[in-house]
């Protein structure tokens, strides 16, 4: 498979993903907490942060089913 139709098929849509946009920024947001608390010594600030991370996996799992990224359970598209 050439890198142009993984590109095509797999990263294009993904990048058209309005949900992913949410996701990213739940992700940087649980990131920036958890250095944060790690770093001044905040474990309750690290552990709320990673709160985020389920919220970020979850939001892109739905994007990327409804852009066709990723397909149902038998490699069908969702209806």
């Amino acid at each position: 498979m050439r890198l142009r139709d993984v590109f095509d098929r797999r990263i294009a849509p993904a990048l058209r993903c309005r949900l992913c946009v949410p996701a990213v920024l739940a992700l940087l947001v649980a990131t920036a907490g958890i250095a944060y608390g790690v770093t001044n010594d905040d474990i309750v600030t690290a552990l709320g942060a990673t709160l985020f991370v389920p919220s970020a996996v979850i939001l892109f799992g739905i994007g990327l089913r409804r852009s066709g990224v990723l397909s149902g359970r038998n490699g069908h598209r969702p209806s």
